[in-house]
């Protein structure tokens, strides 16, 4: 076994035991309470998490589909799937630094330039913060009623999500698609310090945001593109957001109707975006035990956590490990090929 994939491996051996350990102390006063609740849980339901969890996945790697048939006609769907998972890895292993450079080096041994590629990227990610500020607000509408009446308390907490929420999407569209914006922060950083060093990443920074902004425009601006994007992403999160409701009744909650979990898991998402994390852990948890442990109870909210970060978050893990290993196997072979 070479260098590299010894590597590869260590770093997924140790990210999961990270992440056990992480679990194993954020549950650990309702642990046994827990356990009781998930032996209960029949098989057929957890197949039923993974198969949704999976749907998620596919569904993300079908608005980057979407999006790369913009830039690259010839792609195919498997091209975005593996996009999509090599992303989910370096979200978790190389805690958030890793993914845009492993799916832009992917892309780019697929034909796509290294501009085109990232611009796709900063596409999907507005598109989606678009969508999931569009559902929410949806929900809203329809059921915030209901909100303000079984849990006026929550209300700051949506606030503060919804707000932060709404403008991470503003900053982020108008920094991709308006140049007037583009060139404001470019005159922000010009006041950082005067030394080599800070000279470096200025320049670093500059050119990244030009490029981004040249490349998202191409996608964000085209009308057709951009409808397909968010349609398809409002379905993604339909998938996402059916998840909590399934785990919900597998840890024995019935509290809580099907649109009742729509409307609180649109919500997590948005109040998710506007706490800081590490590779995805800790806002969610938080989030989910805030918005449905009055309803269900702490021990089973937090089954139902576990059974729903099982679905998004372990299983696609565990997915993305084995497409991460297969595709370094792949490019090894090929530069093996082009030395030879």
């Amino acid at each position: 076994m070479n260098r590299n994939r010894k590597k590869s491996y260590l770093i997924s051996a140790v990210t999961l035991a990270l992440l056990f350990a992480v679990f194993l102390l954020v549950f650990r006063d309702a642990l046994p309470e827990i356990l009781t609740n998930l032996r209960t849980v029949p098989f057929r339901g957890v197949l039923l998490l993974l198969v949704l969890g999976f749907a998620y996945e596919g569904m993300e790697a079908a608005v980057g589909f979407v999006l790369l048939r913009r830039k690259k006609k010839d792609v195919r769907f498997a091209d975005a799937l593996n996009t999509t998972f090599l992303g989910v890895f370096g979200n978790i292993a190389t805690m958030g630094a890793g993914t845009l450079p492993m799916q832009s080096f992917y892309l780019y041994r697929r034909g796509l330039d290294a501009g085109g590629a990232l611009g796709i990227m900063a596409s999907e990610y507005v598109l989606h913060k678009i969508s999931v500020l569009l559902y929410a607000t949806a929900a809203l509408l329809l059921g915030g009623g209901w909100l303000r009446e079984s849990a006026s308390g929550l209300s700051r907490y949506i606030l503060i999500g919804y707000g932060i929420g709404a403008l991470i999407v503003l900053v982020l569209t108008l920094l991709y698609t308006w140049d007037k914006v583009l060139d404001l922060v470019l005159l922000l950083f010009k006041k950082l310090p005067d030394t080599p060093k800070w000279n470096e990443r200025r320049e670093k920074w500059g050119s990244s945001l030009v490029q981004l902004n040249t490349e998202a425009r191409k996608v964000l601006l085209v009308p057709s593109v951009r409808v397909r994007g968010i349609a398809v992403s409002l379905l993604k999160l339909f998938v996402l957001y059916s998840i909590p409701y399934l785990a919900l009744r597998l840890a024995g909650c019935t509290a809580l109707s099907f649109a009742e979990v729509q409307l609180l898991s649109s919500l997590m998402l948005l109040i998710t975006s506007a706490l800081p994390n590490v590779a995805g852990v800790g806002p969610m948890e938080f989030a989910f035990l805030l918005l449905f442990s009055p309803w269900a109870g702490t021990a089973a909210a937090s089954s139902a956590l576990v059974l729903y970060r099982v679905a998004t978050y372990f299983f696609p893990f565990l997915l993305s490990v084995i497409t991460f290993l297969r595709e370094e196997k792949r490019s090894l072979k090929g530069f093996d090929a082009q030395g030879a």
